[in-house]
């Protein structure tokens, strides 16, 4: 199918979709998911996934997490890095821990196969939980700076355990990485990007306000965010989080509101829409009725694991059940990283292809589910608060 095309039918039934799942009350997102799951592979096979579409869903990721970035309040993230912390290292240990103990005793893998099973589900990605943050007007809360900055931290335990599991467990190609190897250029990224994000990116956009040309700081910001998502890849680390990080610093300087204002529509006019779409065209049902035990019981402990890790590190530092449950809720959702430590795993001889596609239907479907879980505490927050002012209210007129 012509590339055209392939647009034309993205933007226009990713909004259809986003229509009718606003209609029944659910997140614009899940509508976006499964337009990609209907007109994939798996249903209609009218749209596939090729090289255009990996482009504009790379490009739609990356947007999406540098405007999180924008709207995000750094002060909070600093103020809540201890329980953000906590949440991440529980959201990491409850599925890994729960996946090999099943994959050992249910199914009889091997200890180094079900690790590397585990490892994969313990991978969070928040580009989705952050649409949802941002549809709920939740993103600058207490519960969205924790589970900002758990995600952040969640990357750096992915990548220094699979280091590890790949340095004891992987094929010879594999060894030949130590985990020094692996781990040194992602502490040097977060030395790199806090000096950038400091003294470089104030001074950057400054200077390019100079520039006589159109469009002339939105361009000094597309440019701030595609460098430091390159950066960030060359070191190791997930290009989204490069992004977000650049999105935190240019929220510092007196060009957030300018900004937010002109990037938000470059993303969800077009990239943003072919990104969501790109996850329900990795579903296929092919095959899947062989292991469909399998898939289900490793899809509730994947969404079950981080779900109670992230809510007892939540409650662990004074959230209420509910807010803690919304910081869970918000670490369900997987994405790049889980597919990074699937394709290192395939690589290293570590686990084969079969549980690769299963480990991809897990992934996919748990950030299927993860909005409307997500969205529903949110509500119910809400309406909690509501239901106590109005108390109040009624009690001071008595």
């Amino acid at each position: 199918m012509n590339y055209l095309l392939q647009l034309v039918l993205i933007l226009l039934l990713t909004k259809l979709g986003a229509h009718i799942a606003a209609t029944f009350n659910l997140p614009s997102v899940i509508g976006e998911l499964l337009v990609g799951i209907l007109a994939g592979p798996a249903v209609f096979h009218i749209l596939t996934y090729s090289t255009f579409i990996q482009y504009f869903a790379e490009i739609g990721v990356i947007i999406l997490m540098f405007i999180a970035g924008l709207e995000g309040d750094l002060k909070l993230l600093f103020r809540y890095w201890k329980p953000a912390l906590t949440v991440a290292t529980l959201g990491v240990i409850f599925p890994t821990a729960s996946a090999v103990l099943l994959c050992v005793g249910m199914f009889d893998f091997s200890l180094t196969t079900s690790i590397f099973l585990g490892l994969i589900l313990s991978a969070t990605s928040v580009s989705i939980t952050v649409q949802v943050l941002k549809e709920m007007d939740y993103l600058n809360t207490r519960e969205g700076a924790i589970i900002l900055g758990a995600a952040v931290a969640d990357d750096i335990i992915c990548v220094v355990l699979l280091g590890i599991s790949t340095s004891l467990f992987g094929t010879a190609s594999a060894h030949n990485q130590s985990l020094v190897a692996m781990v040194l250029p992602k502490v040097l990224f977060f030395v790199v990007v806090i000096a950038l994000a400091k003294w470089f990116v104030p001074l950057f956009l400054r200077g390019f306000n100079k520039v006589n040309a159109s469009e002339n700081i939105t361009t000094a910001a597309m440019v701030l965010c595609f460098g430091f998502s390159f950066l960030a890849v060359k070191l190791g680390m997930s290009d989204v989080l490069g992004a977000y990080i650049a999105g935190l610093a240019i929220s510092e300087t007196r060009f957030k509101a300018q900004l937010v204002a002109k990037v938000e529509p470059i993303g969800y006019a077009v990239f943003i829409p072919a990104f969501f779409v790109s996850i329900g065209l990795e579903i296929t049902f092919k095959g899947m009725q062989n292991d469909l035990v399998f898939i289900g019981l490793l899809l509730v402990l994947a969404i079950l694991g981080k779900q109670i890790g992230g809510a007892i590190g939540g409650k662990l530092f004074g959230l209420t059940w509910n807010e803690a449950n919304i910081v869970g809720a918000g670490m369900v959702s997987r994405g790049e990283m889980a597919l990074v430590v699937a394709n290192v795993a395939v690589s290293a001889g570590l686990i084969d292809h079969n549980h690769y596609t299963a480990m991809i239907v897990v992934t996919v479907m748990a950030t299927l589910i993860a909005p409307s879980m997500l969205k529903t505490f949110i509500q119910h927050g809400k309406r909690a608060v509501s239901h106590i002012s109005l108390n109040k209210t009624s009690e001071a007129k008595s």
